[in-house]
């Protein structure tokens, strides 16, 4: 089990962080991550898979101005 924001997400074994934030419905492109407290790049969402029982933290950015 991962959890997103402090909520369990079912991901398949061998899911990865990009996999997670699209079946979450969060554009990628417009989030920012953290993984057990480390930022993660937005460059390494597609590489990188989560263990289990990570904790993912992710928001969103805001757009306008």
């Amino acid at each position: 089990m991962i959890y997103l924001n402090d909520q369990p997400v079912p991901l398949p074994k061998g899911g990865t962080l990009l996999a997670l934030l699209k079946m979450a419905g969060l554009d990628p492109a417009l989030t920012a991550v953290t993984v057990d407290g480390k930022f993660v790049p937005q460059s390494e969402y597609k590489k990188l898979v989560l263990p289990d029982e990570a904790r993912v933290k992710a928001r969103a950015f805001m757009e306008g101005g």
